[in-house]
């Protein structure tokens, strides 16, 4: 906590006026990925139960609360929202047009978050009408979200969700090069095979990858360092040939 270095210092915040200015409310918002059964890219939605955007899909996030911070408010609403906490988070952008919010003044801090099919539990809140999971489809620079019959495209979102939703996409692609966060999509990352992993990366980049260069990829960056090993078993999932089974460590 900070303390006042002199008592002139001390006597000014005492008197300071937080009235002063014109204060713009924060929101987290957060785009939740998770990957169907087919090794399509999705992400969690929200139907919207209250004005402003009713009956619109929306991402899950909310207002931040005046004794937490942005990251706990959006460990919570990730909580309220997919029913599992202590899931891999990522805070990725902010966003503050003016005309965003047609209530007031709101900036949104976003995040994104990675969380496998199996522990994923779709949870309306109690403004919200409806949640489900969408498939993103991409053609081109413009988005499509599916689930079954429902097609949403990207100016039917409430507020400026499409702009968050393709920004996460942008980072999500980028980092998939460097970082870890396609094993927080795996199934099960104590025991997955090198295709497995290959079907997230080739979700998240829209594109086919090579399947020897993907393996000398794999096993350069991550068994020959450490962060995977071979458990000694196989799998015939994905093809008649058994496929090494790996776990992460």
């Amino acid at each position: 906590m900070y303390r006042p270095k002199s008592k002139e210092e001390e006597e000014f915040l005492k008197n300071y006026n937080p009235d002063k200015y014109q204060k713009p409310s924060v929101t987290a918002d957060i785009v939740v990925f998770t990957m169907s059964e087919d090794k399509k890219l999705c992400i969690l939605l929200i139907k919207r139960g209250t004005y402003p955007y009713k009956d619109r899909w929306a991402l899950p996030g909310g207002f931040v609360g005046i004794d937490e911070s942005i990251d706990q408010a959006a460990a919570r609403k990730l909580q309220e929202e997919t029913g599992t906490g202590n899931l891999p988070i990522v805070q990725f952008g902010s966003f503050g047009e003016i005309d965003r919010d047609p209530r007031m003044r709101v900036i949104s801090i976003s995040y994104m978050a990675f969380v496998p099919n199996r522990k994923l539990k779709v949870i309306a809140g109690d403004d919200e009408s409806d949640a489900a999971v969408f498939e993103v489809h991409r053609n081109g620079d413009k988005i499509t979200l599916v689930n079954g019959d429902i097609s949403i495209s990207e100016d039917d979102l409430a507020f400026d969700h499409e702009v968050i939703i393709k920004t996460a996409l942008l980072r999500l692609a980028g980092r998939i090069e460097y970082t870890q966060d396609a094993f927080s999509l795996l199934q099960d990352e104590k025991s997955f095979t090198i295709h497995e992993l290959k079907s997230i990366h080739e979700a998240v980049l829209f594109k086919s990858l090579d399947t020897a260069n993907f393996r000398r990829e794999f096993i350069k960056k991550y068994v020959d360092s450490g962060v995977v090993e071979a458990t000694g078993r196989t799998s015939n999932k994905y093809s008649a040939r058994a496929a090494q089974l790996y776990r992460k460590l």
